[in-house]
């Protein structure tokens, strides 16, 4: 008997797959606007040029880092702080709005605790 196992990109959503593919292609074409080839900004990020096109393809199993690497060679790196901030989370926002008590008792005591 031979098990089969699946890839790692089987177990990615539809959704998952198409965004990795648009952040791909977005890298591709801020690289293409500054002119540079696949060699240049290979070589910039300390990567192979096969790691680069399979960044620009939307590959699951390229590394943050060589996301960070892309980023930081086209001047891009204050995008990525942006993502999941806590400033622009709406659905937590709400939540946390949700969560709070309607009313905040006094405390009987003073916490003296240094």
């Amino acid at each position: 008997m031979v098990l089969i196992m699946k890839r790692n990109e089987d177990k990615l959503s539809p959704k998952s797959k198409s965004i990795l593919k648009k952040l791909g292609t977005n890298i591709k074409t801020a690289r293409k606007r500054r002119k540079l080839s696949i060699d240049e900004m290979a070589s910039r990020m300390f990567v192979s040029r096969q790691t680069l096109i399979r960044l620009e393809a939307g590959n699951h199993g390229v590394s943050l880092n060589v996301l960070l690497n892309a980023l930081l060679v086209l001047g891009l790196e204050s995008e990525l702080g942006m993502i999941a901030s806590p400033d622009n989370d709406t659905l937590g926002k709400a939540l946390e709005i949700q969560n709070l008590p309607g009313k905040v008792k006094k405390k009987t005591k003073p916490d003296l605790d240094f």
